[in-house]
């Protein structure tokens, strides 16, 4: 939802009806291959997960959450392993290599959230017995992998759109008197294309100030600004600093669902040839400036522009246009008011939940809470959800209770049954 009186915008609308065209056509127990379990809800691979993924069949997942394991951290038993790597660049191409095949995997409106926490270095070689005069490689330097692995990715492809941080209320306290005690993970949110699937509402947070407050500080303004002692005015604008003019103005129309104007620009300049029209010739038709109408048909981002309301009819008689961007360009009109987002405002990039008690073993698992902060936004109904690096099953766990469906992906067999397990006892509590 946004704020235009609560209509979904045309760019969600699109992307969620490919998520449910790709998901009605995915069904996980008919997929072919050797799998360590294949049910309707969820598919476990076992085995390393760059090898593992080759498996899956390209553009069926719609959103990934994942915590590999950390670089030169714990060693968790197993030939291979990702984390162990003697140098940072061999775990940084590993890292990219696995997601590499989680982009193949993912639809084209796809996400993925990949948590990973940072280590100091220590054992580093030295020069003449001291530490090298330059460069990161030296003891007690934060490594700050996660960042060197996030620009790897922005370099493979993937868009960064978010570096949140994960703070840790219940942190584990440090025997460190030299620098302040780590409280806090960065997750990244990574995306497959500039569109994706992100519905913000099921993570809004109720606001702390309410419409009341808001339009108060909205009648005071400043001491000499254009809306200085036209209260009324005041009270309609959609921001404080809203350059408005005209005093009484108490309505907005809007055209929420409008494409993109180099789209339409590309529509319009298809139409003008089989017309066999030149701009100036429109031009002259709409008795508008040409320099007006040309904008309409540019197809660079930095020149081109919507027509205008009154326009858009007489262009589309003028060039009998078809009926596919009807509903795009419907105006709507809205009370120009200033208020709160009435489903709750945007909860920001600090996620704040205590770290989670080890389970089945395992030394870092992840919040439960943490994985519904991110799939609540990024997982549609019924959608698919992937973690190339399950352990214990947290994101698996939760996808399924969002009533999407999991495929996971790890090196340990007792994980795999552990998680197998849980997915019997979820169908016997469903009665299924």
């Amino acid at each position: 939802m946004d704020g235009f009186g609560h209509i979904p915008s045309r760019k969600k609308r699109l992307v969620w009806n490919k998520v449910a065209g790709t998901d009605a056509r995915v069904h996980l127990d008919a997929l072919a291959g050797d799998f360590h379990h294949r049910s309707a809800r969820a598919l476990l691979l076992r085995g390393d997960a760059a090898a593992e993924l080759v498996k899956l069949p390209a553009g069926i997942v719609h959103t990934c959450l994942t915590s590999p394991p950390y670089w030169q951290a714990r060693d968790y038993g197993h030939d291979g392993q990702i984390g162990r790597e003697e140098s940072a660049e061999e775990y940084v191409r590993r890292i990219v290599e696995v997601f590499a095949q989680v982009k193949r995997v993912l639809v084209d409106e796809g996400t993925a959230w990949l948590n990973l926490g940072d280590t100091y270095l220590k054992g580093v070689g030295t020069v003449d017995g001291r530490p090298p005069s330059t460069g990161w490689r030296r003891n007690k330097q934060l490594s700050l992998i996660p960042f060197r692995v996030a620009i790897a990715l922005q370099e493979d492809g993937w868009w960064v759109r978010n570096a949140a941080v994960w703070h840790k209320p219940n942190a584990m306290p440090e025997s460190v008197d030299d620098r302040l005690s780590n409280a806090w993970e960065p997750v990244f949110l990574l995306t497959k294309g500039e569109r994706y699937f992100f519905d913000l509402d099921p993570i809004r947070e109720a606001h702390r100030t309410d419409d009341t407050v808001e339009r108060r500080r909205a009648e005071r303004g400043t001491a000499n600004g254009k809306a200085k002692g036209r209260t009324e005015l005041r009270k309609l604008l959609t921001s404080p600093r809203h350059r408005a003019t005209i005093d009484g103005m108490k309505e907005v129309r809007l055209r929420p669902y409008a494409p993109e104007s180099t789209e339409l620009a590309a529509y319009l300049r298809e139409a003008l040839g089989r017309k066999r029209m030149t701009i100036h010739a429109v031009a002259t038709q709409l008795g508008e400036p040409f320099e007006r109408v040309r904008h309409y048909f540019r197809t660079d981002a930095i020149g081109s522009r919507l027509p205008p309301e009154e326009t858009w009819p007489r262009l589309k008689a003028m060039l009998d246009l078809d009926d596919r961007y009807d509903e795009a360009m419907t105006v709507v009109v809205t009370d120009n008011v200033f208020r709160n987002h009435p489903n709750g405002r945007n909860p920001g990039d600090v996620i704040a939940v205590p770290t989670a008690r080890s389970a089945a073993g395992h030394f870092a698992t992840m919040p439960e809470a943490l994985a519904e902060r991110c799939l609540k936004a990024t997982l549609p109904p019924g959608g698919i959800c992937l973690d190339p690096f399950m352990g214990t099953g947290t994101t698996g766990r939760v996808a399924l209770a969002l009533g999407g469906r999991f495929v996971g992906a790890d090196v340990d067999a007792g994980y795999m049954e552990d998680f197998q397990t849980f997915l019997e006892g979820d169908l016997l509590s469903r009665g299924r």
